[in-house]
C-alpha cells in the first residue's frame, strides 16, 4: 500500500484493487460501476499523488511491461504482460512515460534501467556496474528528457539490474522505513562544475535539516548565485539520494 494515503475508503479500495491486479485495464466506466463519483476520485488522487487514478493505473501497467522487458521478454510479450491490446499503443505509452521507445533499448549497453515500487510511488533508476546515474519518480515530467539525454551521452541504455541498482533499492527501502539517514551508493553526476558543486553541497545537508537557496550559495562560496543554485537544485536527476527536497525559499515556503 502507498504511503500518505488519505483516510478515504474509496481511495484505499481503489489502491488495494490496483495492488492486487496491477495490469487490469481500468476505465471511467469501471470506476463508476463501483459506485464512485468520478470527479471526486479524480480530485482526490490529483491532490494526493499528483496524477489521476487512471493515470496511476496506466503507470502500473507500464511498470509491468518494463519488468517483463527487464527479464528478457520480447516487446510483444511485454505488451501483453502490461495489458495493452496493440504494440503501437504500448510503444506510444512507453515513449510518453520514459521518453525512449522499447526498441531503442540495447542488450549490450553498459547502463541498465530498472523500474521499481516504493512507498511514495514507482521510481526509475539507471546505473552501470559501479555508479547510479539517475533516480526519478516515474511520473516526473522531466524524466523523458533526462533519459533521452543520458541514452545519447552513454550510447544506449539496456534493461536489467546492476549492483548499484540493487543497493539503491535496498537503501531506499531502509530510508522509507526510518532505518537509514544516509546513502552509500556511488553517484555519477552529469552536469557542469558549478552544478556538481551544488549537488555535493546538497548531499552534505544533514537529514532532518533544511537549507535555503541563499544559504546553499554561501556554502559553495557563490553568495550572489542564489538563482543559479535554485536552477541546479531543480536539475537534480538523482532524487532523494541528492536531497534537493531539503532546500526551501528564504521566506520558509516550498518553491519549484
Amino acid at each position: 500500500m502507498h504511503a500518505m494515503v488519505p483516510d478515504d475508503p474509496a481511495v484505499r479500495d481503489l489502491l488495494t484493487r490496483l495492488d492486487n491486479h496491477p495490469t487490469y485495464r481500468w476505465s471511467e466506466d469501471k470506476v463508476s460501476a463501483l459506485g464512485y463519483d468520478l470527479s471526486t476520485i479524480r480530485r482526490t488522487f490529483k491532490r494526493t499523488f499528483g496524477i489521476t487514478f487512471l493515470d496511476l493505473a496506466r503507470a502500473r501497467r507500464l511498470q509491468a511491461g518494463f519488468a517483463a522487458l527487464s527479464n528478457g521478454y520480447r516487446v510483444i510479450d511485454a505488451q501483453l504482460e502490461a495489458g495493452f491490446e496493440s504494440g503501437a499503443a504500448f510503444r506510444t505509452a512507453f515513449a510518453n512515460m520514459v521518453g525512449v521507445k522499447p526498441s531503442a533499448f540495447s542488450d549490450t549497453a553498459l547502463l541498465r534501467a530498472d523500474w521499481f515500487q516504493t512507498k511514495l510511488g514507482p521510481m526509475i533508476a539507471v546505473a552501470d556496474n559501479t555508479h547510479l546515474h539517475l533516480l526519478e519518480f516515474a511520473d516526473r515530467k522531466a524524466l523523458p528528457a533526462e533519459l533521452s539525454r543520458l541514452q545519447k551521452a552513454a550510447g544506449g541504455i539496456g534493461f536489467g539490474t546492476t549492483e548499484p541498482l540493487e543497493r539503491t533499492k535496498a537503501e531506499l527501502t531502509e530510508y522509507f522505513d526510518g532505518q537509514r539517514a544516509a546513502f552509500t551508493v556511488p553517484l555519477a553526476l552529469h552536469g557542469t562544475t558549478f552544478t556538481k558543486s551544488v549537488w555535493q553541497a546538497l548531499i552534505a545537508v544533514p537529514a532532518g535539516e533544511i537549507q535555503t537557496y541563499a544559504g546553499l550559495a554561501q556554502k559553495i562560496g557563490r553568495p550572489s548565485a542564489t538563482r543559479a543554485v535554485a536552477r541546479a537544485n531543480g536539475a537534480n536527476q538523482i532524487s532523494i539520494l541528492i536531497p534537493c527536497h531539503r532546500v526551501i525559499g528564504a521566506d520558509g515556503n516550498l518553491t519549484g
